[in-house]
């Protein structure tokens, strides 16, 4: 036993306690950077770096020296060398060991083993930093049950739609049942007013009865002995039997036998059957930026019911309501007209334009109907800020047709009037202080003075780039936008409404006679881009990088990224809105819609 204990020694002397230099046992061993161990006596430089104290606890131990061999009666015993007690840490592998292991088992590259004299420091530092970590991660748990939260609303919100879809189509169904009930009856009516043995022999039965009475009384008339008396009754004979040789007749039927078939009617019955093997929907679970599905309506029964649609790869989102401003009517409005067709967002305020009464109105923007000031415009149409100044400029396509410059320091005040060769109605302003207009004028070979268009000829429109000043600088006809022969004949007033984008491209919604859609020119003439949203486009609005659509028939508001390809990114709801949208404003956050109603609605947009 003595023999491998010796052995042992020199085996782990030879291997792990000799130094590279002198060949020799290790005497004051030293560590280096690299992490060898070579003795202090080898070279002078050596005594600057740390005692190796594993190999000298290895050396001392191999010596026989009784502080290796006594085991303190504090000690923690080594599970794999009971006779060892512990008295190392390897902050590699977190492991309580003693020198045999350390010298075993942890000599690798990812093992730092230290001696519990040399552990405080690094344990305390250890220590620190997994107290951190876990700090961390309860923030990130916590963090994850906020945000679950706050998405949770969602999910319940969309559980809500599909029990209400649910809900909605069970309603259908019982319906539909009653009215198969109701046709079912209908059947078996008609298959009971057949006339059966039964039935003729109670109808006969009373025919007869009848008669026999008028045949009594006959008799009883031949023994009356006024002349009176037997006319009378002489008289009511022929009418008696007449009705009853009527009843007779009617009750008279085929020699041939009779039977009843019923005729199924075969689209019932195949629709029957389809929809038997035909699941109601399914349900799918998906991360709400990335929905396939878009939220849409559907007539069944001559109910509509809200289900998710792939029709396209967006999401439709309710926004929320934020100011309504209610505008009384005054009684002296032009009917013909809508009551706003433009309105910006200027410092604090809101300005409308409100066509049926010819004014510029101004309202906070914070408080529902908070009215400030107004002025009277004959004619006006539209309005646009102009770049960094407090002016507005606005449209008057009216008998003489105007583009005039507002001030809104204090109180509205016109500062110019321009009169304009064009009839221009819709702006909105270029990042190179200019401005694209639309102008709508009569068709050619009509009469050339615009206040007697004849509408039902419809008109032709073109976009103009103007100045502040209301000078031309560019003209784009109305067939760079909307040629006859691939979208169908211009119809009254094709170009509806005009936004424009930071590169200088200009975006309208066009309706023909056949066809609605958006279209995107530069400041060329060319055609970038159009788009059909299967649906009519009004008002259009651009703001950080996004173009907003209203879709007239839908009630809805599309909007679109030109961040690289053109895309739907989403679909906005507008709560209790059932007007045209023929003029739209987004900026700050909020949405606006305007129409020929008295109402000006506002909502607030996602961050």
């Amino acid at each position: 036993m003595k023999k491998m204990q010796r052995r042992l020694a020199d085996n782990i002397t030879s291997d792990h306690l000799s130094c590279p230099i002198c060949r020799d046992t290790l005497k004051d061993p030293k560590v280096l950077p690299c992490d060898h161990t070579i003795c202090c006596e080898s070279e002078e430089w050596a005594n600057s770096f740390p005692t190796d104290d594993l190999s000298l606890l290895l050396l001392q131990a191999i010596s026989g020296d009784n502080k290796t061999e006594t085991k303190p009666k504090d000690g923690l015993p080594c599970s794999d060398h009971p006779q060892n007690v512990c008295d190392f840490f390897c902050f590699g592998c977190y492991q309580i060991i003693c020198s045999e292991c350390a010298v075993e088992k942890h000599r690798s590259s990812d093992c730092n083993c230290k001696t519990f004299k040399k552990c405080a420091d690094l344990a305390r530092e250890k220590l620190r930093d997994a107290y951190d970590e876990i700090e961390n991660l309860i923030s990130t748990g916590q963090d994850i049950v906020t945000k679950e939260i706050d998405k949770d609303q969602l999910l319940m919100q969309s559980r809500q739609q599909i029990r209400n879809t649910v809900y909605k189509l069970k309603t259908i169904v019982q319906d539909f049942e009653k009215m198969i009930n109701r046709k079912c009856l209908d059947i078996l009516s008609k298959v009971d007013s057949v006339t059966n043995v039964e039935q003729l022999k109670k109808r006969s039965e009373g025919i007869v009865k009848d008669l026999k009475r008028v045949r009594d009384e006959i008799e009883l008339s031949k023994s009356l002995t006024s002349t009176k008396d037997m006319l009378t009754a002489l008289s009511k004979i022929p009418e008696s039997l007449q009705k009853n040789t009527d009843l007779l007749y009617s009750l008279a039927v085929s020699d041939n036998p009779i039977q009843l078939k019923l005729e199924l009617n075969e689209k019932f019955l195949d629709l029957c059957e389809t929809l038997v093997d035909q699941p109601i929907g399914t349900v799918h679970v998906v991360p709400a930026d990335t929905l396939d599905f878009e939220d849409t309506e559907a007539t069944v029964c001559s109910k509509r019911i809200k289900f998710s649609s792939d029709v396209l790869p967006i999401r439709a989102f309710e926004l929320e309501p934020f100011l309504a401003i209610q505008v009384e009517p005054n009684g002296l409005e032009n009917k013909i007209t809508a009551r706003f067709t433009g309105l910006v967002l200027h410092g604090h305020s809101i300005i409308a334009i409100d066509n049926s009464n010819f004014k510029v109105q101004r309202f906070r923007d914070t408080i529902e109907n908070q009215f400030i000031d107004e002025v009277t415009i004959q004619g006006i149409y539209d309005i646009t800020i102009i770049h960094e100044n407090d002016d507005v400029l606005v449209t008057a396509p009216g008998k003489q047709s105007r583009l005039i410059r507002l001030s809104t320091y204090k109180g509205l005040s016109i500062i110019s009037e321009k009169v304009t060769e064009n009839a221009y109605f819709n702006i909105s302003q270029l990042p190179d202080f200019t401005y694209a207009v639309i102008s709508h004028s009569s068709p050619s070979g009509a009469s050339k003075k615009r206040v007697k268009f004849d509408w039902s000829r419809g008109v032709t429109s073109h976009i103009d780039i103007i100045d502040v000043d209301g000078n031309v600088l560019k003209h784009f006809s109305e067939a760079f936008l909307c040629e006859p022969t691939e979208f169908g004949d211009p119809f009254i007033m094709p170009l509806k409404s005009v936004c424009c984008l930071p590169n200088g491209t200009i975006v309208v919604s066009i309706e023909t006679k056949t066809n609605s859609f958006i279209s995107c020119i530069n400041q060329n003439g060319l055609v970038k881009w159009t788009y059909d949203l299967n649906d009519t486009p009004e008002g259009v609005c651009f703001d950080d990088g996004k173009i907003y659509v209203f879709l007239r028939e839908s009630k809805v508001v599309r909007v679109l990224s030109v961040d690289g390809d053109l895309k739907p990114v989403s679909t906005l709801r507008l709560p209790n809105y059932f007007g045209d949208g023929n003029a739209l404003f987004v900026g700050r956050n909020l949405l606006s819609v305007i129409d020929k109603t008295d109402l000006i609605r506002m909502y607030k947009l996602q961050c």
